[in-house]
């Protein structure tokens, strides 16, 4: 089989790493030189349909999987299976879970989906008076994408003014949520229609710095699977991903792809934070090695209308250390060498590159997120262990890491 995947970051690379453990030849578009050493790379803007679809004539794709969302929300799926192509990935109207904050809320209602309380805000006087009556309400969303950092918890009525009003510079509107408190998971699902399978659960560390401090990022790390969660992956899925996916089948618009499901773990349940239409980022750097085999065999089957009868199965625990470039993540700086890659890879951990270029002698930080270093084991502390003595071998100037993920 050969397999084109769209994009360029960490979660693609791991993306192709899995994929090519499954026999599969594997092409990425554009990809990345971090991506170059299992995949050929091909130049071009993702979100184009007629440049993906001539690499997928020209190439002799049998399967494409996007990694990002931004080609999903602009119809990339919907195009290339009007052409015949197997698309891992939910055409657009599916892909506005994600794209809208308001729209996801609206599913969610509709579908009896446990969530928080939310109103919708389109201007500051809104804001002001959403607050003056519901001052619980400061989780403050973008209705839009925002590349994973359009998110703030304020921790006051004050936070959550400031956070709304940065936010509708950006955005036409935002969303005020209420506060949910509890432990977060990561679920992801492996749909077609009304079926589909589950991932082990995972859980990322947004915040900048250890502790849960600092701005919130698109990701620092992330470790699966999740074990003190007291309920399990397929009682979550039963109240926050089939009623979902059976609503949009009863629409007529069944949803292929992966269903991402942000939760919080409440005394009464799960309760649904977000919804994405991808795998997570940087969830599926630890996912994809914490399970048994390759996930191809997954994505095939969905894409072709018959999944495989087993989920994927967690066989060890993985967890992932991403490495941050200077003023990540308001202004990442750019150019500085890096050095200590093959040391860390030799002492056995996998290491997903995301923001970083080759150059004469060696490779330098050309992004936010440069590297997700992830250590395997038989236990937590085994993959902790060597995710952190993998990451000390690597050095660049102003590099950013938490020293506290799992």
């Amino acid at each position: 089989m050969r397999v084109l995947v769209l994009g360029k970051g960490g979660r693609e690379h791991a993306l192709c790493w899995s994929i090519a453990a499954g026999g599969a030849e594997v092409f990425a578009l554009p990809g990345s030189d971090g991506i170059a050493s299992i995949a050929t790379c091909v130049p071009g803007d993702p979100g184009d349909a007629s440049t993906v679809f001539a690499a997928v004539r020209g190439l002799k794709i049998d399967l494409v999987v996007p990694g990002p969302e931004e080609p999903l929300v602009s119809g990339i799926a919907e195009d290339l299976r009007a052409q015949g192509v197997q698309v891992f990935g939910p055409d657009r109207q599916g892909a506005q879970i994600e794209a809208s904050k308001a729209y996801a809320k609206t599913l969610m209602r509709a579908a009896g989906i446990p969530t928080a309380a939310a109103s919708l805000c389109q201007d500051f006087g809104a804001v002001e008076q959403t607050l003056a009556v519901h001052p619980d309400r400061t989780v403050v969303k973008a209705d839009g994408l925002a590349a994973g950092k359009g998110v703030i918890v304020a921790d006051d009525v004050a936070g959550a003014r400031r956070a709304a009003r940065r936010l509708l510079q950006q955005h036409a509107s935002v969303l005020l949520e209420e506060r949910v408190r509890g432990p977060e998971v990561s679920l992801i699902a492996l749909c077609h229609g009304r079926d589909y399978r589950l991932l082990p659960f995972a859980r990322d560390h947004k915040r900048l710095h250890s502790g849960d401090l600092g701005p919130n990022t698109g990701g620092m790390g992330a470790f699966s699977p999740v074990t003190d969660t007291g309920v399990g992956a397929e009682e979550c899925a039963e109240r926050t991903i089939a009623p979902l996916l059976a609503l949009l089948a009863d629409r007529g618009a069944p949803y292929t792809g992966a269903l991402y499901a942000g939760l919080i773990l409440t005394a009464q349940g799960p309760v649904v934070l977000e919804y994405n239409v991808r795998f997570g980022d940087p969830e599926t750097q630890a996912l994809l090695p914490a399970i048994s085999g390759s996930i191809l065999p997954w994505l095939a089957g969905a894409a072709e209308g018959h999944l495989p009868e087993q989920s994927p199965q967690a066989v060890r625990h993985a967890l992932g250390v991403v490495l941050a470039a200077a003023g990540y993540p308001e202004a990442p700086e750019t150019g500085a060498v890096i050095r200590g890659l093959d040391a860390a890879m030799a002492s056995g951990a996998l290491v997903f590159h995301a923001g970083t270029r080759r150059v004469s002698g060696g490779w330098q930080v050309a992004g936010g997120r440069v590297l997700t270093v992830v250590g395997q084991g038989q236990s937590p502390g085994a993959a902790r262990d060597l995710a952190y003595r993998a990451a000390a071998k690597i050095e660049f100037a102003g590099r950013q890491l938490r020293d506290d993920i799992g």
